[in-house]
């Protein structure tokens, strides 16, 4: 068993497609699939199954997944590790972003950090909270700033701020306006992102509070693609501010608040316990915090300091 093909089968569950897959990884669909079915051989069990729509792990490659996370995890925490000792007075930090902080403050958070600590040098990663939440597991990033609700209690979770969603529709005389009440917007067609997305698992739980049924009709894994859809009038959804935040200004879409009740998610700085952060930690919490204290100019009245 080898690390590259633990690699090439864990993006593919990842991806949920081999081509895709292949595609992320940068090499060929046909070398992707060897080595996936070499490991399947060695191993003598099948670990995918794939159906005309992309592949999903069998029980034993869910296993294997898991492992996987670990040992590939273990390797990048120990080649970081070697080089940050190799290299003390200049060290990398990957920081994970969601899309909508990227929206609002991307470029403001390199000009923060160049002010703060100037001997770190910031990759930014941007993905959704629960690929975030993967990725750190498996050592591919060092720390996020994520809106995930449930981080392994292995990690330090430092909540920030706490922020009200908004119903997006599109423009028109049929829009509506001022709030609009969580049983009526569940009542519409959504377009939504995965089922492990915090937005859609926050919206499940309410929904199943109060006993509705979360009818998705469009569940697309994509941002860009569900305010296409809302802005041509197929769909509505339900959306934090800096996701749509351009659309909003243009007036190409219309944001009502949510309420009765309403709908928020809370912004945690999530990372392990790592040697990445030994002796700056202080000054790259105070870093942190001058990146919500943006957040919280941009988004307004929606969001708060926790």
């Amino acid at each position: 068993m080898r690390f590259k093909q633990l690699i090439y089968f864990r993006k593919a569950v990842e991806a949920g497609n081999l081509t895709r897959a292949a595609s992320e990884l940068n090499v060929a669909q046909t070398a992707l699939g060897l080595q996936i079915r070499n490991l399947e051989e060695e191993l003598g069990v099948a670990l995918l199954e794939r159906h005309s729509r992309g592949v999903k792990p069998t029980s034993a490659g869910q296993l294997l997944l898991r492992h996987a996370e670990d040992i590939l995890g273990r390797l990048e925490k120990a080649r970081h590790a070697v080089m940050v000792h190799a290299q003390p007075e200049h060290r990398v930090i990957r920081l994970g972003l969601t899309p909508s902080i990227v929206r609002l403050v991307g470029d403001a958070i390199l000009t923060d950090l160049s002010e703060a600590l100037s001997s770190v040098q910031l990759r930014i990663v941007e993905d959704f909270s629960f690929i975030l939440m993967r990725q750190m597991a498996a050592g591919e990033i060092d720390c996020a700033l994520t809106y995930v609700d449930d981080a392994d209690t292995g990690y330090r979770r430092r909540a920030l701020l706490e922020e009200d969603l908004l119903f997006l529709t599109a423009a028109g005389p049929n829009a509506g306006e001022g709030p609009i009440a969580f049983r009526d917007a569940m009542r519409c067609d959504l377009a939504l992102t995965a089922k492990q997305d915090v937005v859609t698992r926050a919206l499940a739980r309410i929904a199943e509070r109060l006993g509705i049924d979360l009818k998705v009709t469009y569940e697309v894994q994509s941002i860009r693609a569900v305010k296409n859809l809302v802005a041509k009038g197929v769909a509505n959804t339900i959306i934090p501010y800096g996701a749509a935040e351009a659309e909003i200004n243009k007036g190409e879409v219309v944001a009502r608040p949510v309420v009765s009740p309403s709908v928020t998610r809370t912004l945690a700085f999530v990372r392990p316990d790592s040697p990445t952060f030994s002796g700056i930690e202080d000054e790259f919490d105070s870093f942190i915090d001058a990146v919500a204290d943006r957040l919280l100019v941009r988004s307004g009245t929606l969001s708060r300091r926790v």
